[in-house]
């Protein structure tokens, strides 16, 4: 092969495929960032391996990065927070849309991405889900992107996405689209709760509805649309065909 080197960014790099590249002696560099806040997180080339499949890297040369709560306090290492960043990566502001500039960058010239995430004591993030995507089930937040990651570990799932959808007495349930892997054409709740039992999950971070597709719909980057699978369960729930955990 020719491929010598390999950059990823927007989501962590997979197990297989960071073990797979460093078999092959290819040289990984993995970046998190943003349109409005470019590429600020490196995992270095010479970091272990561990680095590249369990973190999203730690502030480029000229940037900060810090973890804030609800009130953008600054949180200590191993909380959950917010990603905030500061430094020559950060835009100047949204054109002709002060209010959301506002709400976005503030007067020290911090921007808040709204992506939630995780900074160990040497300085490395882990990127944990977006602050729009936590499930509020009866006063309990849970990060999709957790429940994600559990159900790409199980043997049939090849790719899943989670999403709320409504739900009179608790706010919220969560929702698992999943794409299955050949041969596999069928996958009940109750295999994905047995699952989520022996990995020894919270109870209230089960998937409560499963909805088998065939792909799930992507921009041209990669990037799951997520909003159209919330219209789709919306539909489902007012037609009754999504399998419910009594």
């Amino acid at each position: 092969s020719a491929l010598r080197f390999f950059l990823c960014g927007g989501t962590t790099i997979p197990k297989k495929v960071a073990r797979e590249c460093q078999q092959l002696g290819i040289k990984l560099l993995s970046v998190y960032g943003s349109t409005e806040s470019s590429p600020h997180a490196v995992v270095n080339l010479d970091d272990p391996l561990s680095r590249f499949m369990h973190t999203d890297g730690y502030a480029a040369a000229g940037v900060e990065i810090k973890v804030v709560d609800d009130a953008r306090k600054t949180l200590p290492p191993g909380c959950e927070g917010e990603e905030a960043s500061r430094g020559p990566n950060v835009f100047m502001g949204y054109f002709d849309e002060p209010e959301l500039t506002a709400r976005a960058l503030d007067e020290e010239g911090w921007y808040y991405s709204g992506d939630l995430c995780r900074m160990d004591e040497a300085g490395y993030i882990k990127i944990t889900g977006r602050k729009k995507d936590i499930i509020v089930r009866g006063g309990e937040n849970i990060s999709s992107r957790e429940v994600e990651d559990i159900l790409l570990q199980h043997p049939k799932i090849h790719d899943a996405c989670v999403v709320a959808m409504p739900d009179e007495r608790l706010g919220e349930r969560s929702c698992a689209y999943v794409v299955l892997k050949a041969p596999h054409h069928s996958l009940s709740l109750e295999e994905v709760v047995a699952f989520f039992s022996r990995k020894r999950v919270a109870k209230y971070k089960y998937p409560e509805h499963i909805v088998v597709i065939e792909k799930l719909p992507r921009t041209a980057s990669g990037k799951i649309q997520k909003f159209l699978l919330r219209k789709d369960i919306m539909r489902r729930l007012t037609q009754d065909v999504c399998e419910e955990i009594e």
